[in-house]
């Protein structure tokens, strides 16, 4: 007797469960994806990552330019080789993406800006974050990852994105290319690196 009160019980909850995460979820409106091709200037407009009062609106990412390389070759080209212990001990390759930010009008200078430890590469199954003594290195003159700009100016900045051999083959990454990822809500805007 006990075991079929148990099992009513069970049976039960998992019923009131699903309802509830049917209710909790039926109205939930999924980010529309937009993909955008290298080279074209993307405006953020008033879409954001987190919540939506980032203030973005006003700014404009382009990528220019974007290649794998060694964590070897990366910090033989900044002159840099004495930085390698300070990269993470599975990062083998550097994602590097050449990007220019542009602040058309907005007027928020100092306020709010671009946070780039929120922008990711996104690949079909695999995701690759800011490397940040890599950012350093390749940015020197760069205080930190978040900035504004004056409007009606740009800046170029080299990301580089750490790739980990363990998690996701060089091969895999150079045969599906990654994407990146400037806003994720409402609209998820990605550019293509190729």
């Amino acid at each position: 007797m006990k075991k079929i009160i148990f099992i009513s019980l069970t049976v039960v909850l998992i019923f009131v469960w699903g309802v509830r995460f049917y209710l909790v979820n039926r109205e939930v409106d999924l980010p529309v994806v937009q993909v955008f091709p290298k080279g074209q200037e993307v405006p953020i407009a008033n879409d954001f990552f987190i919540n939506s009062d980032e203030g973005m609106d006003g700014y404009n990412v382009t990528v220019l330019d974007a290649e794998l390389v060694s964590v070897d070759n990366f910090l033989q080209r900044y002159n840099a080789d004495e930085q390698s212990e300070n990269i993470g001990i599975f990062t083998d390759y550097i994602y590097m993406v050449r990007v220019s930010f542009g602040n058309q009008n907005n007027p928020f200078v100092n306020e709010k800006g671009i946070d780039l430890q929120v922008y990711y590469l996104k690949g079909t199954d695999y995701v690759l974050s800011l490397e940040d003594t890599c950012y350093r290195i390749a940015n020197p003159d760069m205080p930190g990852t978040s900035f504004s700009l004056r409007q009606g100016t740009d800046m170029e900045l080299i990301l580089p994105f750490s790739v980990m051999s363990s998690q996701t083959s060089r091969n895999h990454i150079l045969d599906e290319p990654p994407k990146l990822q400037i806003s994720l809500y409402p609209h998820q805007k990605l550019i293509e690196l190729y």
